[in-house]
């Protein structure tokens, strides 16, 4: 059965499980904490390769990464780099424990949806991802990270407030009603959408007194989150500093994602089979996402790169 975290009596159901207890210890965190960190799944030396690699890489494309430097001579995020930059699919593929606990808590293997490459921190404002990652089934959604080198208050770090998953959703069809007037209205993307809803996700959080709280991790500790769990970027005090990282969004193999239009709409029937194309690679499957963009801006197809 899909979705075994969102049971109800999902620990009972896990720790019966015939898993190893490190995995069971973790699933439980992401549903009581709405998170977990597992320490170095991915040994450091192998990060710190990848960033080497990373290097040449860039140098290879220079023309292209040139044209995607901010004014502190990094990049915004890059999306789907792993198709580009294939070594980065081991951070997925063979991330055996992360992989286990994942699994585990879907009910179901985990695919590989789309990723997020970055050089510097994020410095986002808390927020849940689920607006924009709306899957259905509802929630069959999981954010990860793994970290390329050590995240603290200097380069910046993830901030989550720990059991805000557990406070319940918010009435969507009011807040999108509230917004456009009619459900039929409502669009895929809408920042002012976006905005009013996660204002009051941390209302929420504030009025039960929940706190935010900052995760200083190191080189190959992977990081999975609730899809529930609001969670931002810390501010970077010294921007001279990098600190490169892949976020990953995961969700069971098949399972399609919608956008703020599904999400806003809970009770609007979409398809509950996704309509890409998969990879297979290592023995598990990755959306064949067919180019990156820098920022969400500019575009490239993979043929641009070398």
């Amino acid at each position: 059965m899909l979705g075994r975290f969102l049971q109800k009596d999902a620990v009972a159901a896990i720790t019966a499980l015939d898993l190893p207890d490190t995995v069971k210890r973790h699933c439980v965190e992401v549903i009581w904490k709405g998170y977990t960190v597992i320490p170095g799944a991915i040994p450091a030396e192998q990060c710190a390769s990848l960033i080497r690699d990373f290097r040449a890489f860039e140098q290879r494309n220079e023309e292209i990464f040139a044209a995607n430097r901010n004014k502190d001579g990094h990049y915004p995020r890059i999306v789907n780099l792993h198709m580009a930059f294939p070594q980065l699919i081991d951070l997925f593929t063979k991330n055996t424990l992360h992989l286990a606990v994942s699994d585990a808590l879907f009910g179901g293997r985990t695919s590989l949806y789309t990723s997020l490459f970055y050089e510097t921190g994020s410095q986002q404002p808390i927020h849940r991802d689920t607006p924009v990652f709306c899957t259905r089934p509802e929630y069959l959604y999981f954010g990860n990270t793994v970290y390329l080198e050590a995240a603290n208050d200097e380069n910046g770090c993830l901030e989550v407030i720990e059991g805000g998953h557990l406070t319940g959703e918010l009435d969507r069809e009011l807040l999108a009603t509230e917004h456009y007037g009619a459900l039929e209205k409502v669009t895929a993307q809408d920042d002012a959408m976006w905005v009013t809803y996660q204002a009051g996700v941390v209302q929420r959080c504030d009025n039960r007194g929940l706190k935010t709280t900052r995760l200083h991790v190191q080189p190959g500790d992977t990081l999975i989150w609730h899809p529930q769990l609001p969670h931002g970027g810390s501010p970077i005090r010294d921007k001279s500093k990098t600190r490169f990282s892949l976020v990953m969004h995961t969700t069971p193999e098949g399972v399609p994602v919608y956008h703020q239009d599904a999400f806003f709409r809970p009770n609007m029937a979409y398809s509950e089979t996704a309509g890409w194309a998969y990879r297979d690679v290592d023995g598990r499957k990755i959306v064949d996402q067919q180019g990156i963009s820098f920022g969400h801006v500019n575009d490239y197809p993979l043929t641009a790169f070398r």
